[in-house]
């Protein structure tokens, strides 16, 4: 038999995705199921939505801002199923099948959590970007679920979790990454893991370049708080994981290793080694003359760029038979923007972000919002 499915949406003041998620999870034949939307400040449009699926969905409307991990906890108390589905309300369910529940249903059978395959809306120039960022995202996690069974951190747009594990973890807490909080607490109690890479939610990219950074900004403080609180616990799983873990930051920040080489290895061994291979080259073939007097002079920007260009192409490479593997649009230009711009810009964001909690906690603005 088959457990009762109870669905959570939660939605700050409104979302144009709302109503035909709903319509979808509705038309889904998965009979034993029940649907929670809570929103806070709702606006006109999410009280039109309210009054049209009150029949079928449970709502509460906040009229203030309460937090995703307030209302979320709360919800699951008023609920009943043993499996219990968080949707984020800016998603999309992919597919045209609608056996959608029912693999969540069955796959949960032997994993206390499952997360499904997150891809990006690609209808604007940043989220074309920003698509490149699910598929690392995606990929570790996959990483995960293949090696450990385990995940330190989910993407809390579209997972389930056994209600009995939910309990045993004691809900959401109210920190800045409740899901990525949940999945820790998770990894540490031992509770099985599955990534579902043949079930896929699309979801909402930001708006715009200030939209976004105002969104990794909110991630960047609370990934550095999440560092903070675990970070015990984090170096033990590096030291007991390496194979795992390694290549999973790899994977999240591509440009990690340009980083790294840059500022970890000494510019002035390096030219120095350079340019003797180079000059005793010169004395045999005067060609190699003027490279010679290049090198002297130039060979720290020749450095970083030629490890730059290398780097650049063995990601490329690597992205794009994942991305054809697990059903994600490849482009080498988006991809050349994504590694040069947007995964360095992101870098710099959890570092800064890490330097500020760790310099300066008194004056971090920590923002509960959904």
């Amino acid at each position: 038999m088959l457990p009762t499915l109870s669905i959570f949406i939660p939605v700050y003041r409104e979302s144009d995705l709302l109503k035909p998620l709903l319509e979808r999870l509705l038309d889904d034949p998965y009979e034993k199921k029940e649907i929670f939307v809570v929103i806070d400040e709702p606006t006109e449009k999410s009280f039109s939505i309210v009054r049209e699926f009150s029949d079928c969905v449970y709502f509460i409307c906040n009229g203030e801002r309460r937090g995703k991990a307030n209302v979320l906890n709360e919800l699951v108390d008023k609920s009943h199923g043993e499996i219990l589905l968080f949707l984020d309300s800016d998603c999309r369910i992919d597919g045209e099948s609608k056996d959608f529940l029912r693999r969540i249903a069955e796959e949960i059978k032997d994993a206390d959590i499952v997360e499904m395959k997150k891809k990006v809306i690609r209808d604007s120039f940043i989220a074309r970007i920003v698509s490149y960022d699910y598929l690392s995202f995606n990929l570790t996690n996959l990483l995960f679920s293949h090696n450990l069974k385990k995940c330190l951190g989910l993407n809390g747009a579209a997972f389930a979790i056994r209600r009995e594990a939910f309990n045993k973890l004691g809900g959401f807490r109210r920190v800045n990454l409740e899901d990525v909080d949940l999945a820790t607490r998770a990894f540490m109690e031992g509770l099985s893991y599955k990534f579902l890479k043949d079930i896929s939610i699309s979801t909402k990219a930001p708006s715009s370049w200030r939209k976004w950074f105002e969104q990794r900004k909110r991630w960047g403080i609370g990934s550095a708080l999440w560092l903070k609180e675990y970070l015990h616990d984090i170096v033990r799983i590096v030291k007991e994981y390496p194979e795992v873990l390694l290549p999973s930051l790899l994977m999240m920040f591509p440009t990690l290793p340009f980083f790294l080489f840059t500022v970890f290895v000494p510019d002035d061994l390096y030219v120095k080694g350079l340019y003797i291979f180079m000059l005793l080259l010169s004395t045999q073939v005067s060609l190699f003359l003027p490279p010679t007097a290049f090198t002297s002079t130039s060979i720290v920007f020749v450095k970083n760029l030629s490890f730059m260009i290398g780097s650049l192409g063995a990601y490329s490479a690597f992205f794009y038979v994942v991305a054809r593997k697990i059903g994600f649009v490849f482009n080498p230009a988006e991809f050349i923007i994504f590694y040069i711009i947007y995964s360095p810009l992101w870098l710099l964001i959890i570092i800064a972000s890490i330097i500020k909690i760790y310099a300066d906690m008194k004056n971090v603005n920590l923002n509960w919002k959904i």
